[in-house]
């Protein structure tokens, strides 16, 4: 009985694995074009405001690499990264600051 429920217990994980991975791979097709914001400066035919600080991605891309989805994908998944660790570093903070 302990084996078939560890079975479903991993079966769920691989599924709930090969669907984010799936969604992480067809959801940079929508961004290619430009965000709300940008969208409403066209059609109106304002101007953007200039940058006053440039990301380390800027407009989601990778300086140098020509192939939109790669740059996209690659953004997200560092972006993915730092909101993972930003949150359990501050998961981390709260347990030692509950425990003192």
């Amino acid at each position: 009985m302990v084996v078939e429920k560890k079975e479903i217990v991993i079966w769920r994980w691989l599924m709930a694995i090969i669907i984010l991975l799936a969604i992480f791979l067809y959801v940079p097709t929508f961004i290619a074009g430009p965000d709300g914001l940008e969208s409403v400066f066209e059609i109106f035919g304002f101007s953007p405001p200039e940058a006053t600080w440039v990301g380390i991605f800027p407009d989601y891309t990778i300086p140098g690499v020509v192939n939109e989805w790669i740059t996209s994908l690659f953004a997200g998944i560092m972006g993915t990264l730092v909101v993972f660790a930003a949150a359990y570093g501050l998961g981390k903070l709260m347990l030692t600051i509950k425990q003192k």
